[in-house]
């Protein structure tokens, strides 16, 4: 079966592209490869948001099918082509590019691609994205197409370093929106009580940096390519710390758990669907860009940015010191967790196999 790939620039469809569903030939519209270049790709996106902002449209394109019979959409970029045609998104407001107040506005657009004959499947990533979907429109004519596919992500084997201190790696960009400044708190006070090492690889501002640095066993290695990331990095840690407070995913938790780390996260949107039994999930909702209703908190994106730098997060600190704390002390609960992670990604809810096997009952349904 070939079927069109209207990829995304997430890295969730990395492992997709190369592990495929048995007998699946993915092909790719050759506008949506992304250029080496991340300046000419920004722009590039940049422009097609402001001219559907400008349209008052939702995210849709009609596809270069390159001779498939399906076209698979990704990051909920609707379809408009008069063929069968299935789709995965993250978040209800993925259809606008993550635009704040932009959803409203386009509603009625979007529930209509979605309820048309050609969409065949609506393929939220999470049961939270699933839940922003159904608060998010009036989902009456295409309730029966939404179905659950979780993103998955092959095991790394690479071989595991040895350190007498417990190893911490915090990856992300966007330090401040994803509890950077409450780690470096944290760990201030863990370092005083225990032999604790911290690499950060995030866009970490100068300031904090030149703050930082010396006052305990912490690391900037500034931002670094994913491989080297999941190759070097991962490898050289014990845990991984992310307490988010916008991911809707979270990639980087999978890339944890593919190395078998237990993870330290937040209950943001889906972060504690991902993690499961396989570390600890903060409360964070007095932080989190989501609401209860799984949609925006707030209106602007901005305010957010600047709400989230400029308050102080106590409870957050304390419960890093208390989630880290049990993992500093207990070596034997550090191999549980992250085998129990591992187990998710190697035969698991996030594993290739079981991907492969629901989007191939998917694709095959879709053509018929």
């Amino acid at each position: 079966m070939k079927v069109c790939l209207r990829k995304g620039y997430h890295s969730v469809f990395e492992d997709l592209i190369k592990y495929p569903p048995k007998g699946v030939e993915y092909v790719f519209p050759p506008y949506v490869v992304p250029s080496k270049n991340k300046i000419v790709n920004n722009i590039k996106r940049g422009l097609f948001r402001s001219y559907l902002r400008f349209t008052n449209n939702p995210h849709a394109l009609k596809v270069n099918p390159m001779g498939a019979e399906l076209i698979h959409g990704c990051s909920g970029i609707l379809v408009k082509n008069d063929m069968p045609w299935v789709l995965d998104l993250e978040h209800a407001a993925s259809f606008v590019g993550f635009q704040a107040g932009r959803l409203e506005n386009v509603r009625k657009k979007v529930e209509k691609y979605l309820a048309g004959k050609n969409c065949k499947k609506i393929m939220p990533w999470t049961e939270a994205g699933k839940m922003s979907i159904l608060n998010g429109l009036d989902c009456s004519g295409f309730k029966e197409k939404l179905e659950v596919v979780y993103p998955a992500i092959a095991p790394r084997n690479v071989a595991e370093t040895k350190s007498d201190s417990v190893r911490f790696l915090f990856v992300s960009y966007g330090f401040y929106i994803k509890g950077g400044m409450e780690v470096l708190k944290a760990f201030e006070t863990l370092s005083k009580k225990y032999d604790v090492e911290l690499t950060m690889i995030s866009d970490v501002p100068k300031d904090i940096v030149e703050k930082y640095s010396g006052k305990f066993k912490v690391k900037f290695p500034g931002l670094q390519p994913r491989e080297k990331v999941l190759t070097e990095f991962f490898p050289n840690s014990d845990v991984f710390i992310l307490p988010t407070y916008t991911d809707t995913f979270g990639m980087v938790f999978l890339e944890a758990m593919a190395a078998g780390k237990p993870c330290i996260g937040t209950d943001t949107f889906a972060v504690p669907e991902i993690i499961g039994n396989c570390g600890f999930a903060l409360p964070s909702s007095k932080y989190s860009w989501y609401g209860k209703n799984y949609l925006f908190s707030m209106d602007n994106w901005e305010k957010f940015n600047r709400f989230v730098e400029t308050t102080e997060k106590p409870e957050i600190v304390s419960g890093i010191i208390e989630k880290a704390g049990l993992l500093i002390q207990d070596s034997k609960l550090r191999r549980k967790l992250g085998e129990t992670g591992l187990k998710e990604v190697v035969n698991g809810k996030f594993s290739i196999k079981a991907r492969n096997e629901q989007l191939l009952r998917i694709y095959r349904e879709a053509v018929e």
